[in-house]
């Protein structure tokens, strides 16, 4: 298990460096949706942060732990609904570059719910 949590830990902090940059650049592009704004520059963001900050966290309340799972969940949902909007022509864009931002979180989520469920993880 610690393997795993060195590389949620490596993981975590690359995904918090590359949703920083791209929520900067993705504040200054031109064309896109209020929608696809708020994803970028304040779901992607948000999410990321809660996750460092959980993985960082000796000990983590139930509070945090269940409001990181509920935002890694709504940035998955949000991610797979933008590819799909992409995918269907309804919005432009490549539409398998959401579904790359998604795949932390839900390893994210997917670790921090085993630690939890295990009984090693904060109750």
């Amino acid at each position: 298990m610690k393997f795993l949590r060195v590389a949620m830990f490596v993981l975590a902090f690359i995904h918090l460096a590359f949703t920083g940059l791209t929520a900067l650049v993705g504040s200054f592009a031109d064309g896109g949706t209020i929608l696809d704004r708020v994803l970028v520059v304040v779901i992607h963001p948000v999410a990321a942060i809660l996750l460092v900050v959980v993985l960082l966290s000796r000990q983590v309340s139930d509070r945090l732990l269940k409001t990181t799972l509920a935002v890694l969940l709504v940035a998955i949902v949000a991610d797979i609904l933008q590819a799909v909007l992409i995918g269907t022509g309804v919005t432009r864009g490549d539409w398998f570059l959401p579904l790359i931002f998604a795949i932390v979180p839900a390893m994210g989520v997917a670790y921090l719910s085993a630690k939890r469920w295990r009984g090693t993880g904060p109750r």
